[in-house]
């Protein structure tokens, strides 16, 4: 099934910027919102593969690599960049259960703990609102705690568990978010 282009446009901004973060060198640096580049998914693949989550599964580095490589209409990727560097990667699985699902959110550890993921997480809602749904889903390993802790802050409860998705002795927990 398709999404009409009213519920896709609002995601698929060349160029957005979210506000401006402080660095933890004392200076002010924009973040903006672009589509991901292709020619950054092998080195993307690769950094977020040594860290966890996706490294606790483990996820091989060419299999984050290949799904940075594949966005398209419905399934919008987005580089979080400052200063025009990438620093985290926005998936969104567009029109799922009557709203996005945020499929992977995630930043170098240089820009955790900036306010990035509060940014980007103001910036769907808002895209959700605009595309005319109301609900927002993502989903975060057991194990994961600042994760849960992180969307649980910012709105999202917990709907429900999906046992051994990844692995047999590992659960996802789905969360939701009612706008």
């Amino acid at each position: 099934m398709s999404s009409s282009p009213t519920q896709v446009r609002p995601f698929l901004a060349e160029h957005t910027v979210l506000g401006a973060v402080l660095e933890r060198d004392g200076q002010f640096s924009d973040v903006t919102l672009v589509p991901l580049p292709a020619s950054e998914a092998t080195a993307l693949g690769h950094t977020f593969a040594a860290i966890d989550p996706w490294a606790s599964y483990p996820y091989p580095a060419a299999a984050l690599a290949t799904y940075f490589s594949l966005g398209d209409h419905s399934a919008p990727l987005l580089a979080v960049q400052m200063s025009e560097r990438t620093v985290g990667v926005l998936g969104l699985r567009l029109n799922w259960l009557r709203g996005p699902y945020i499929q992977f959110l995630g930043f170098l550890p240089k820009s955790q703990s900036l306010g990035l993921g509060s940014l980007v997480l103001s910036w769907v809602d808002a895209q959700t609102l605009l595309s005319g749904q109301r609900n927002l889903f993502v989903a975060a390993s057991d194990f994961n705690s600042d994760a849960l802790r992180f969307y649980e802050r910012h709105g999202f409860v917990r709907a429900g568990v999906l046992k051994g998705l990844v692995r047999d002795d590992r659960d996802e927990i789905l969360l939701h978010k009612k706008l």
